[in-house]
């Protein structure tokens, strides 16, 4: 295992030592520095800019043939930093523990390392890493606010007020599908120069809150947690399955939630991430398609189809079909014939 001592908190400072100890060049465009893993290393790319709000931005696409340990030690205080693993593994160990923590694809993780420790990250050998870090200076993320840090949210002021780094903060979590959609936003935009710039300052920030919503989040009961991780995505794709078997049968939408042990809120939020609509709405486009499709391709009474997509009235389904197609399905019967 290679061993790399990082003695700032700055990208020029991250990419000027690891070039130095890669034997390497480093390149700096509008500010973000760069550079390639060279072959007698690995392979990849690594990236750092720092933005004037004290957040820094650090993208790590890696694979090293031999096991990399980058041991971030400024004799400043340290910055939060909020990591999100999007493939591979790594380990974090504060310099003063002998207990490591494993991060793992999709999760997402909170350091805040105290004045006694730095923040040790473990690279293992022979796998490929994709991580995007971000680097929060204490002081000047402070400083940029509009507001008293007194009147901040007490969970986030127990965060930021501990601008000398008195206590450690590990917080090891999930990744919200929101981080997810805007972290691959962050990777495929293509554009340069300034453009590129205020594009990932201004995602940097929206990846920032995000990432403290999921810790608010965390502290919550489980019944009132509403941010969507990836285990509630088998529960939402199972009541999307159970809308489109049980059509004619739904029951409510709080006991289909029930169902698939998930909360009503998280539900919600989730169809309308998915697809853009409430549960309900999902429900009735699944209605109206189903009968349109019934409508074409079978000699089934206009009662009958009420029925099967699981409505009661007639006259309140004729309303919704024509308010979605324009016209009422009798005409559709009528054409078809």
């Amino acid at each position: 295992m290679n061993s790399i001592d990082i003695k700032g908190t700055s990208a020029e400072v991250l990419l000027k030592t690891l070039a130095k100890s890669f034997k390497t060049e480093y390149k700096n465009q509008y500010g973000e520095y760069s550079m390639e893993v060279p072959e007698s290393i690995g392979k990849g790319l690594i990236s750092g800019v720092n933005f004037p709000s004290g957040v820094g931005l650090f993208q790590f696409e890696v694979q090293f043939k031999i096991g990399q340990c980058l041991n971030f030690c400024s004799p400043t205080i340290h910055p939060f930093k909020f990591f999100y693993l999007l493939e591979g593994n790594l380990f974090h160990q504060f310099s003063e523990e002998i207990e490591s923590h494993e991060i793992n694809a999709n999760q997402s993780v909170i350091l805040g390392a105290n004045q006694a420790n730095s923040n040790k990250i473990f690279f293992p050998e022979k796998n490929k890493v994709s991580l995007i870090m971000l680097d929060v200076d204490r002081q000047k993320f402070i400083n940029q606010l509009t507001f008293p840090l007194i009147e901040m949210d007490d969970i986030y002021y127990q965060i930021f007020a501990d601008s000398e780094a008195k206590r450690k903060l590990y917080h090891h979590t999930q990744y919200s599908l929101k981080m997810a959609h805007l972290v691959t936003e962050l990777k495929n935009f293509n554009s340069h120069g300034l453009e590129k710039m205020s594009f990932q300052g201004a995602k940097a920030l929206e990846l920032l809150t995000y990432m403290l919503m999921l810790y608010r989040d965390d502290n919550k009961n489980e019944d009132f947690k509403s941010i969507i991780r990836p285990h509630d995505l088998h529960k939402i794709n199972n009541v999307v399955i159970t809308i489109e078997k049980k059509l004619a049968v739904l029951g409510t939408i709080s006991s289909i939630a029930q169902e698939q042990n998930i909360s009503e809120i998280k539900l919600q939020e989730g169809f309308q991430l998915l697809f853009n609509c409430s549960v309900n709405e999902y429900i009735i486009q699944k209605r109206l398609g189903t009968a349109m499709q019934l409508l074409l391709k079978t000699d089934k009474t206009i009662s009958e189809i009420v029925y099967d997509v699981g409505l009661s009235s007639r006259s309140h389904f004729s309303k919704i079909f024509k308010d979605k197609y324009g016209v009422v399905p009798t005409a559709i019967r009528l054409n078809r014939k």
